[in-house]
């Protein structure tokens, strides 16, 4: 079983560095295709695969990750195997259209997020319903998409682009809040240090309420944390009052459409 990596970016790398610690496939049997020879070095150094700086060195592979720029895809000019399971994590191209790039091969789309790097990735997947894949086959896709977190199967494309502007994004949407509220909490006297710190363990606290307790949701927990006439009730109704949910739509909406613009481009 040959694997390889067309482009690996730091998404194309969280799933090589959890397909390699879980052994799924033998480091010895991955290669790597980079533009960069520093950027392949490193990989061939840290996880002890094959790279190449060739994309024909790597079409003999049984399964190929796509993990390069998605308005780079018109231009590559690739010649796979027959019956290459190709698994995308371009933003906004079709299924159809990778088939035309990557003729005779079954595609599967996919859209991860950077939890995968430590094992709590959340991936959104689906399989081209065209292409005759064996159980055997749609297994061990499984088996590399989990080797980094959760995965949820989809029905559509429309879902796929949908997931992307959620739990894609997502981590991004967590990141901008806590930079919000650290500088918040410098404006209130704490250094720079000490705001990140409290930002920081604030947010793996809650994320580990959520984890340890996946039978309560977020509004539970948020209940539970808002005292009646209390001080967290009074920030939550400026929350409410600014808009927030409306704020979050505009902006899924926004992620949305320009992964719709990705997959014209």
């Amino acid at each position: 079983m040959k694997l390889g990596f067309f482009g690996c970016g730091n998404m194309g790398e969280a799933f090589l560095k959890s397909i390699c610690e879980k052994n799924l496939i033998p480091s010895s049997s991955i290669t790597v295709c980079n533009r960069e020879a520093e950027k392949n070095e490193r990989l061939v150094s840290e996880y002890e695969v094959a790279s190449t700086l060739d994309g024909t060195d790597i079409q003999d592979s049984d399964i190929l990750f796509l993990g390069f720029k998605p308005q780079n895809l018109e231009d590559i000019v690739f010649t796979p195997k027959e019956g290459m399971i190709v698994v995308s994590m371009l933003a906004g191209k079709k299924i159809d259209t990778i088939q035309k790039q990557f003729l005779n091969t079954k595609v599967v789309r996919i859209m991860p997020n950077v939890g995968q790097f430590v094992g709590q990735g959340m991936t959104g997947m689906l399989f081209d319903s065209e292409s005759a894949f064996s159980t055997e086959e749609k297994a061990l896709i499984h088996s590399l998409i989990q080797s980094g977190g959760a995965v949820m199967e989809l029905e559509n494309e429309e879902q796929i682009d949908a997931i992307g502007a959620i739990s894609g994004s997502g981590p991004a949407y967590f990141f901008r809040f806590s930079e919000a509220l650290q500088k918040s909490a410098e404006s209130l006297g704490f250094s720079s240090a000490q705001a990140e710190l409290l930002v920081r363990q604030t947010l793996i606290g809650s994320a580990m309420l959520l984890q340890e307790n996946p039978e309560d949701s977020c509004g539970m927990w948020r209940e539970k944390v808002t005292s009646p006439k209390g001080t967290t009730e009074q920030a939550l109704r400026v929350f409410n009052e600014d808009g927030l949910d409306a704020l979050a739509q505009k902006a899924v909406e926004a992620a949305i459409k320009r992964t719709k613009a990705l997959g014209v481009e």
